[in-house]
C-alpha cells in the first residue's frame, strides 16, 4: 500500500509518498520540498498573508496531484506552527478544503514532536530513548521519553527569529524558559530534525544535488555548528545563496536557524548529535500504516 503525508509549515511545504515494505522497512518513493512561506509576517500581524495562503495553495494542489499520480491509497495533509498559531487559519483551512478536496489537520505542539520522534527513532534504529530537537520555522520542538513521549513546543522558530531579529541572548533566555527540565541521561543521544539540521550537513558535504542517504545519521559537533554560525554572519545573502548545499530560499533565515540549535545544545550541555533526514513526515507515514 503506498502512503502520502504532506506537512505544511511555516518556512516550506513538504510531501513523501512512500510503501512500507518487507521487514517493517519505509522505502521513499518521492520526496518533495517548496518554501512558500505561509508564516511570512505572522509574528508581527498576527494573521496569514492573502499572498502567502496562495503560495501555500498552490502548492498544496501540486503536491495532491502528485499523490494522485503515484496512486497513494492512504493520504493526510498536516499543518504546524504557522497555521496552528494564526488568527484567521480557519480561513486557510476552508479555502485548502476546497482547492485540495482534504481537510488539513492542524497538529498541537505536542503531537508535532510525538510523530517527528517516531518518524527519527525508527528510521535511525536507536534502540535506546533519545532527545529529539526539531527546529522549524515558527517553533522549537524538543522531545524525550520520560515514562511515555514527553514534548514540549516553545515558540522559537528560524523564521520567527529572523523576522524579528532575536540575538543570542533573546533566543537562548526564550529557549531556556520553556526547555523541560530533566532531558534525561547526558548519554542518551542527541538527534536534530528540520531543515536548518540537514542544511547543515549538505553544506559541510558541498551536496550539490541533496542526497537524504548521505544525510541521515551524520553527526554534528558544537563546534561545527559555532563556525557555521559565524561563517553565515560573515557573508551577504547573495554569497549565503551560493552556498553548495544550501537552497537559496533558505538563505535568509539559515543564521538564525543556526543559531536555535546552538543556543539549545549550549543550554542542555551537549557537545555532539546526530541528524535525521526523517521526521514528522515519517511518523505521519508509520501513524496511516499503523491505523
Amino acid at each position: 500500500m503506498r502512503y502520502a503525508a504532506c506537512d505544511v509549515g511555516t518556512n516550506s511545504c513538504r510531501l513523501l509518498v512512500a510503501e512500507v515494505r518487507e521487514g517493517n522497512k519505509l522505502m521513499v518513493l518521492q520526496k518533495e520540498v517548496i518554501t512558500t512561506r505561509i508564516g511570512e509576517g505572522l509574528e508581527r500581524s498576527g494573521w496569514l498573508k492573502p499572498e502567502a495562503i496562495n503560495r501555500t495553495l498552490n502548492c498544496l494542489e501540486s503536491f495532491v496531484d502528485i499523490m494522485r499520480r503515484q496512486q497513494a491509497s492512504q493520504r493526510v495533509v498536516v499543518a504546524t506552527s504557522a497555521v496552528r498559531e494564526a488568527t484567521n487559519r480557519d480561513d486557510f483551512l476552508f479555502l485548502a478544503e476546497e482547492r485540495i478536496g482534504m481537510q488539513i489537520e492542524v497538529l498541537s505542539g505536542p503531537r508535532e514532536g510525538e510523530l517527528s520522534y517516531l518518524g527519527a527513532k525508527n528510521a535511525l534504529g536507536l534502540k535506546g530513548n533519545l532527545v529529539l530537537v526539531d527546529v522549524g520555522g515558527g517553533s522549537t520542538e524538543v522531545i524525550h521519553q520520560r515514562r511515555g513521549i514527553k514534548s514540549v513546543s516553545i515558540p522559537v522558530g528560524a523564521v520567527r527569529a529572523w523576522e524579528v531579529d532575536w540575538d543570542e541572548t533573546q533566543i537562548k533566555s526564550r529557549l531556556a524558559a520553556e526547555l523541560p527540565d530533566n532531558l534525561g541521561s547526558k548519554t542518551s543521544p542527541l538527534v536534530l530534525v528540520g531543515g536548518t539540521a540537514t542544511s547543515l550537513v549538505a553544506i559541510k558535504k558541498g551536496l550539490t544535488v541533496y542526497d537524504p542517504a548521505q544525510v541521515q545519521g551524520e553527526k554534528l559537533t558544537l563546534e561545527e555548528i559555532t563556525a557555521f554560525h559565524e561563517r553565515f554572519e560573515t557573508l551577504t545573502l547573495d554569497e549565503r545563496k551560493a552556498l553548495p548545499g544550501l537552497q537559496p530560499e533558505r538563505a535568509d533565515i539559515i543564521g538564525k536557524g543556526t543559531l536555535i540549535i546552538k543556543c539549545l545544545m549550549e543550554l542542555i550541555e551537549r557537545e555532539e548529535a546526530l541528524v535525521s533526514d526523517s521526521d514528522l513526515l515519517d511518523g505521519l507515514i508509520w501513524t496511516l500504516h499503523n491505523k
